[in-house]
């Protein structure tokens, strides 16, 4: 074993507490078992064996614990190690975490960029999975009717309904270049979608703006036509559209991306057979039918170039 090696494996024992025992081999540290009388070889073995079990965390204390005494190339090797284990990566969204190899659609904790985390549903089993969610509607029990800060931060369940939040759908689209998808359950059961090549929502400083494109699907296309792509989100309490007749939250009971109004309401009056104020995606229901189910969500399909 080279020398330097060896220093490294005696950095580990003393600031781990192990020390040598009077029994030819004993257990002198929970985690580490050690033969005072083995040769480098053998005890190199046990070190390999014991630490492939480590948790992450337990591999970042021992490199906290030894890293000032190592030797510089000590050092260099240790990162490389971590790096390799890839004990840092954090899933920024649903398709991070399918290729991470989760496989159940579910509740799960994402990390985008600029962010301490925070939960959303995945759908790994449409169209190939990788899916975030960011809204669902199944049964109308959940108020949708709402001002622009719960808008702003997300309300509901994720195991039921709800709305994820406009600063979190930003934060997760400007990661890089997203499709969108919205699954539609109409009135008689059927099921249609529309799905979007390109979807942006821009941040606060421009009222969570939407801008959609690249329409394909059996659901027909309600949102990327310039009534709504291209406009800020409104809400009773706030009033972004252009409308000169009223705000279109307050007129069709909703919260959306308007203009003079709509097409799509997909966050209106659940069930609602009055004229614009329901459920409506126009292609598919006109203004007097509520779909009784949505789901809206993105993929990532490239990363955004680093400037």
């Amino acid at each position: 074993m080279k020398a330097d090696n060896i220093l490294f494996l005696l950095l580990v024992k003393t600031h781990l507490g192990i020390s040598n025992c009077s029994e030819a081999s004993c257990q002198c540290n929970p985690i580490i078992q050690i033969g005072t009388d083995s040769s480098f070889n053998t005890e190199k073995k046990h070190i390999v064996t014991v630490t492939s079990h480590f948790q992450a965390g337990q591999l970042e204390q021992i490199y906290e614990n030894v890293s000032s005494a190592l030797l510089d190339n000590q050092n260099v090797h240790f990162q490389n190690l971590l790096k390799r284990l890839d004990l840092t990566s954090k899933p920024t969204d649903c398709h991070d975490l399918q290729l991470m190899g989760s496989a159940t659609s579910g509740v799960y904790k994402i990390f985008p960029t600029g962010t301490f985390g925070f939960l959303v549903r995945c759908d790994h089993e449409t169209e190939d999975g990788g899916w975030t969610v960011f809204q669902r509607r199944t049964d109308g029990k959940e108020d949708f009717y709402r001002g622009w800060f719960d808008y702003q931060v997300g309300f509901g369940n994720l195991d039921g309904e709800f709305w994820l939040g406009n600063q979190q759908l930003h934060m997760i689209t400007s990661q890089g270049w997203y499709e969108l998808r919205v699954d539609l359950i109409l009135i008689n059961g059927s099921r249609v979608f529309a799905k979007y090549n390109v979807l942006d929502v821009k941040g606060i400083d421009e009222q969570y703006r939407i801008f959609v494109d690249g329409y394909s699907g059996t659901g027909g296309d309600s949102l990327s036509i310039k009534i709504h792509s291209g406009h800020k989100f409104s809400t009773h309490d706030r009033d972004n559209d252009i409308n000169e007749h009223g705000n279109c939250a307050q007129l069709y009971h909703g919260a959306w991306w308007y203009e003079k109004c709509h097409t799509s309401n997909l966050n209106g009056l659940y069930g609602s057979t009055e004229y614009g104020k329901g459920l409506n995606w126009h292609a598919s229901t006109g203004y007097y039918q509520s779909v009784s189910g949505t789901e809206m969500k993105v993929r990532r399909w490239m990363n955004k170039r680093k400037e």
